[in-house]
């Protein structure tokens, strides 16, 4: 019996680590194709530095819409999302500018760089993508981690 514990005990501990390290979502909508599609999942890595590339899950603020990427399973094809308080909405963009950058011209702001904790987030699909240019900076802290490079398509 005390071995059966300690291999509970040993499974929880992984699994809190893993937890920690890394973020499964699923991607929703189309303003990461044709780089991602909707409904894949993908798994973002936890990072202290992310670079200009760099593909990232992130937190919204709490006004933003529910379109990019969201941990929850997914409803059926031609069904609106059903959004629980409890629900972790993530989004998942592909990094344009990070502190201390030129902001891109794209974005209009007052600032001539990007402020320190925050990044500047694009789609792949500009056309259909709810990004910086709507959700303006994105605050670093937000971030759950970064996806296994994947270049951004051409003429991005």
């Amino acid at each position: 019996m005390a071995g059966l514990t300690v291999v509970v005990v040993v499974v929880l501990v992984l699994l809190v680590v893993l937890r920690r390290r890394y973020v499964v979502a699923r991607v929703w909508g189309h303003s990461m194709s044709p780089t991602f599609h909707d409904g894949e999942r993908v798994v973002a890595t936890r990072r202290r530095h992310y670079r200009v590339g760099d593909v990232i899950v992130f937190r919204p603020r709490s006004d933003a819409s529910l379109s990019g990427v969201r941990v929850a399973e997914p409803p059926a094809r031609g069904e609106a999302p059903d959004v629980a308080a409890t629900d972790v909405v993530w989004r998942i963009k592909r990094i344009a500018a990070v502190a201390g950058d030129p902001v891109p011209a794209w974005l209009e702001t007052d600032h001539p760089v990007v402020p320190a904790g925050r990044v500047v987030v694009v789609g792949d699909n500009t056309g259909h993508s709810a990004d910086s240019r709507q959700l303006g900076y994105i605050d670093i802290a937000g971030v759950a981690g970064a996806v296994p490079h994947r270049p951004a398509p051409e003429g991005s």
